[in-house]
């Protein structure tokens, strides 16, 4: 099998990987995103929700700052669920749900949104 790298984003850390199996003549374009890149954003949000004041002031600007999500974990999360949170329409009722019961790590603020 070959696999190349097509192309890299250093700001989102996503790599794009071009496959190709010779037996069974298959091509398979992929992505995926470098854990170190995820890594810094859990790190940084850990850090954000230690600071009550950055939650309180966004609420009170009317600008809640609720959850930093790394492009690969959004599209786990469109696996998994089936919801797409870069659609037209996105479904945030159900997305912050699943944020809250199963990706605590993304939210930068110990609140709760309902």
């Amino acid at each position: 099998m070959t696999k190349r790298l097509l192309d890299y984003d250093p700001l989102t850390g996503v790599r794009t990987w071009f496959e190709y199996e010779q037996s069974t003549d298959k091509m398979l374009i992929t992505t995926d995103q470098t854990a170190e890149l995820v890594n810094e954003v859990l790190d940084n949000n850990a850090e954000m929700r230690q600071d009550a004041d950055y939650s309180k002031n966004g609420i009170k600007n009317d600008m809640w700052h609720y959850a930093r999500i790394p492009n690969g974990v959004a599209l786990e999360i469109k696996k998994k669920y089936g919801l797409d949170m870069f659609s037209a329409k996105p479904d945030w009722k159900s997305i912050l749900k699943i944020i809250n019961r199963d990706y605590p790590m993304l939210k930068v603020t110990e609140k709760t949104h309902a």
